[in-house]
């Protein structure tokens, strides 16, 4: 109590994973981990449950597991929705039970999934499934999501409106939530299409029905936060890979202002432009890549290529807008992955861009360079395996041996055991299920096959991807007489190391250097380096 500083504790000790007060103070709620052990499924397997206690009476379970379940607690604290089984369900912390608002029947207990009828089965099928997006600050209604788009659905009656539609779940337009005033009458969607820098910000009148496209254009808004009185809004608007600025404006984005320029000092400069580059990639999917261009004629430059997954926005990168500025293209290409494949996704996609690029003019097919971070350092390790097109290589805090790295991790139990078995490394199985797929996607099997120069960075503190993983790499190629550079920034962590400036500059330096060093001509290069060993086997520790 701030009146009177006395401490009343609410919640005992116990495994929190999230917890809400209700804004009245009388009531609160909160995710309890049950796990008794590791649990190496990790994310939606889980275990925990749904615990509430409203004021003056003892905590109680609402919902005993939430594995399968998406929770969303109101802004008020005391209501609540869920969806499960493609359900939708609504409660107040103050019910025993939650009630079911929309959606399909329950499953019977003893029907089991491969039970029942065909016809039964396709019933089943055409159902409409839920999703839970949103709820509203009041919990009396939610944005909720099916094959056939969103919807606002009244908790109370459970009558629906649609929101948008979508035609085409691969090339159609993502229409989200951007924010939903406190009273719940108003309801912001952001619009953006998949094929073009084409946004906008549209404003849905929940009484009314009408929807207005408040604004429209190329430009990148982030989320709006409204006032209390939703009168007016904040948000960052950015274009061309230029880093967003602060705005506010009325509830209609009427008489918007930038209140926040965050680089006035680059305003009278000719920066870095962006534009969106559509290609095939080998299997000839449709894929979409981010290019930055350096300014002048973008003819047979040296161009490089940073890799992850998907990209689309042009958002601000540092890095990237940092190479263009040193006369490089830069381009960040999307791949499609295969379970079980990843390293034929990279292979396939990134090399695709690349025809894309020298097909145009732009790219020096002499002066390919290729690097990533984290996933992307991974990708670049094997990329260079499958082929010698790229003259340079960076591998930024991303693994060379997923043997090791499967095994002996600081992050073992959390997060890389399934990253590597179910998530992003989509291996599709255990280490002892698929041995060969292991060996097949550890870098370090294939170093004999590198002959691209290549440089890795990384953070002793990296309790992601630790330094001694990517070491693995730096003298296995010593070993085999090959060109690497290794730099661990002793105190840094994942990806670029943010300890100080100074070694925020080395990092820069370091990577144009690189470039610099193998995909410019001698005397082209005109950015000072840092690198402080000649020798091409060499290591730092900085």
């Amino acid at each position: 109590s701030p009146t009177t500083g006395k401490l009343d504790t609410l919640l005992g000790a116990t495994q929190l994973s999230g917890y809400t007060v209700a804004r009245s103070g009388q009531a609160m709620s909160w995710r309890e981990d049950m796990n008794t052990k590791t649990n190496y499924d990790g994310g939606p397997a889980n275990e925990s449950r749904f615990m509430v206690r409203p004021s003056g009476a003892n905590a109680r379970v609402m919902l005993p597991s939430l594995r399968g379940v998406t929770l969303q607690v109101a802004d008020d604290g005391e209501h609540f929705a869920y969806a499960k089984d493609g359900a939708i369900f609504a409660a107040t912390i103050n019910d025993s039970a939650a009630r079911k608002v929309i959606g399909p029947a329950a499953r019977a207990a003893t029907d089991s999934a491969r039970s029942g009828n065909s016809a039964d089965s396709a019933s089943r099928a055409r159902e409409e499934r839920y999703s839970l997006v949103r709820i509203s600050a009041k919990g009396d209604a939610v944005v909720a999501s099916t094959r056939a788009g969103l919807w606002l659905v009244d908790l109370a009656s459970g009558t629906r409106r649609a929101l948008s539609a979508i035609t085409d779940t691969v090339s159609g337009p993502r229409v989200t939530v951007a924010d939903w005033t406190d009273d719940g009458r108003t309801l912001y969607l952001a619009y953006a299409s998949r094929t073009s820098w084409d946004r906008a910000l549209i404003r849905v009148n929940r009484e009314s029905g009408a929807v207005d496209t408040l604004v429209r254009d190329g430009r990148l808004y982030g989320a709006p936060r409204l006032s209390p009185d939703g009168s007016r809004m904040a948000l960052t608007i950015g274009a061309n890979g230029r880093p967003a600025d602060l705005w506010v404006a009325g509830a209609a984005f009427d008489a918007p202002k930038r209140i926040v320029e965050s680089n006035p000092q680059l305003a009278a400069r000719a920066l870095p432009r962006t534009q969106l580059v559509k290609y095939l990639d080998a299997d000839g999917r449709a894929q979409f890549g981010v290019l930055t261009l350096p300014v002048g004629d973008a003819k047979a430059l040296p161009t490089v290529f940073s890799v992850y997954e998907d990209f689309f926005d042009d958002s601000f990168d540092a890095t990237t807008m940092y190479l263009a500025s040193n006369g490089y293209a830069v381009v960040k290409p999307s791949v499609t992955f295969e379970t079980g494949f990843p390293g034929e996704a990279w292979l396939k996609g990134v090399t695709a861009s690349a025809n894309k690029l020298i097909e145009m003019g732009i790219a020096d097919s002499a002066k390919l360079g290729v690097h990533g971070t984290s996933y992307g350092g991974y990708a670049t390790n094997l990329l260079v395996t499958q082929t010698n097109r790229f003259k340079a290589a960076i591998n930024i805090s991303g693994k060379v041996d997923l043997i090791s790295f499967y095994t002996d991790s600081p992050r073992l139990g959390v997060r890389n055991v399934n990253a590597a078995e179910k998530t992003q490394d989509r291996i599709g199985a255990t280490m002892w299920e698929q041995p060969q797929k292991y060996v097949a996607h550890s870098a370090i099997m294939f170093a004999d096959r590198i002959r691209t120069p290549l440089l890795l960075m990384t953070g002793g503190e990296d309790h992601n991807v630790p330094a001694l993983n990517t070491r693995e790499m730096y003298f296995a190629l010593r070993r085999l007489g090959r060109t690497v550079e290794w730099v661990n920034y002793t105190n840094g962590g994942h990806g670029i190391p943010m300890t100080n400036a100074n070694e925020f500059t080395d990092w820069h330096t370091r990577l144009l250097g690189w470039y610099d060093k193998y995909l410019k001509p001698a005397g082209a290069a005109a950015a000072p380096k840092a690198t402080t060993s000649q020798n091409p086997t060499s290591g730092d520790q900085r």
